[in-house]
């Protein structure tokens, strides 16, 4: 099972909905359709163009010490062992989606760049 994450930290501080709602350009670039919402997490499919894969989004904001963090999570059923093509390629999309769109939130990790659990 594939699985990528992304940690983002707001420039400025920022409600946990404030970090959800940021994310609407992205979820619109991914072609996401969002089925659960709440005010700190929301989870979306994407269908964008990868018939055979589904692929699943999510979104949480977590507390941490130095203030919030918006976690993405991009999964597949797409094997880890051959690198995941597929989903990576989606995730790329999604760090330059987040790069253009999200500028008032920082890359604080990656986890195909950074290693498996955020340190």
């Amino acid at each position: 099972m594939a699985r990528f994450l992304l940690v983002l930290k707001p420039r400025e501080a920022a409600s946990a909905a404030q970090l959800i709602d940021a994310l609407q350009p992205l979820l619109d670039g991914l072609q996401a359709e969002v089925d659960h919402r709440t005010p700190a997490h929301l989870s979306a499919l994407l269908r964008g163009g990868l018939e055979n894969l589904r692929l699943q989004l999510f979104a949480d904001v977590q507390s941490k010490a130095e203030g919030p963090v918006l976690e993405l999570v991009l999964m597949s059923r797409e094997p880890m062992g051959q690198g995941a093509p597929q989903t990576h390629a989606v995730f790329e999309q999604m760090l330059l989606l987040a790069a253009t769109n999200l500028a008032a939130l920082e890359v604080r990790f990656r986890s195909d760049r950074d290693g498996a659990l955020p340190g």
